[in-house]
């Protein structure tokens, strides 16, 4: 069932839908509020767009090096089938 979250992050309240369960929502917030109190004076500068960004972009990284590391892990394995291992 959705419900309806509101998150505040430095002076601004966010609200989002979702139906994942409150700990799966509590860790990914408690993780944004670390990232965003460890980037506060960029965030003083540029403002919460930049920080977004910044996340974006960490993320996005993130998922590629991901995939990458599954695809060679799906490689080797597939190798070690042909040989018998």
């Amino acid at each position: 069932m959705k419900r309806t979250i509101t998150f505040e992050l430095g002076n601004k309240s966010y609200k989002f839908e979702t139906g994942d369960p409150q700990n799966q929502i509590d860790e990914i917030l408690n993780e944004i509020k670390m990232n965003f109190a460890s980037h506060s004076q960029e965030i003083q500068k540029y403002g919460n767009e930049y920080f977004f960004l910044m996340m974006l972009l960490n993320t996005l990284e993130e998922n590629l090096s991901l995939k990458k590391q599954i695809t060679e892990l799906t490689e080797k394995i597939e190798k070690g089938k042909k040989v018998g291992i």
